[in-house]
């Protein structure tokens, strides 16, 4: 198993738009966590502030996956909301049910991330507030060894996480056209963690051909797993 960091995920420049928003949770009907490191930023700089879980009792606080919500027990809250698909889609969906209009939502996420979660609920008459917490970016290094792993047939599978790891894997990989891609490509099994993820793979010519039922990384492994087996 090669592992080859698509991603580094740093703290946002300025926390402004957080910091203006912690002061007046108990305005807010819901925080929405979207991912582990907005569960982890978020939290860091609640405690930076000089606060702790006990200033969220009044919002509900929903969570996009099982292992958003497990994290979230770790910083001593328990989500009140986890959608049955795991996908800003899903929670979005969730909350619809609830009823959203006229709520203060607060979204702590990264600072580029898709529209259709906050969009969803604002289109539903929810007052969104998006505050970045932090930020993924490509790292440096390792793009000439990625490629020649690929180049040399080395590279049986290739797992992907989150549209950003599509994404920067393309940009290290630094194909020259798309039939250079598909020719890195067409030998490797391409396992993406869930739709989104999927979609992404697809809308950049390459085939996804392991998908776990439920969007967790246990279940890609398990999804890998039998795949192999078969």
């Amino acid at each position: 198993c090669i592992e080859y960091s698509t991603i580094k995920i740093e703290p946002v420049e300025s926390y402004e738009i957080l910091d203006e928003e912690l002061d007046r949770l108990e305005e807010y009907h819901w925080i929405l966590f979207t991912s582990l490191n907005g569960v982890k930023y978020f939290f860091e700089r609640l405690y930076a502030q000089g606060m702790d879980a006990r200033s969220m009792k009044g919002p509900g606080v929903a969570a996009v996956g099982k292992a958003t919500a497990d994290l979230l027990l770790e910083y001593g809250v328990r989500a009140d909301l986890l959608p049955a698909v795991f996908t800003g889609e899903g929670l979005a969906e969730s909350l619809l049910d609830q009823g959203v209009e006229g709520r203060n939502v607060l979204i702590p996420r990264a600072e580029k991330a898709r529209e259709i979660l906050p969009e969803t609920l604002r289109g539903a008459g929810a007052q969104v507030t998006v505050a970045p917490v932090y930020k993924n970016i490509a790292p440096d290094g390792k793009r000439e060894q990625l490629r020649e792993e690929l180049e040399s047939g080395k590279v049986d599978m290739v797992t992907f996480t989150s549209s950003s790891t599509v994404r920067n894997f393309l940009s290290m990989v630094d194909a020259e056209t798309d039939a250079d891609l598909k020719r890195l490509m067409h030998k490797v099994t391409i396992a993406a963690i869930g739709p989104i993820t999927a979609k992404t793979v697809t809308d950049n010519g390459l085939k996804v051909d392991i998908q776990p039922e439920s969007y967790t990384i246990p279940d890609m492994v398990h999804a890998i797993v039998d795949y192999y087996s078969k």
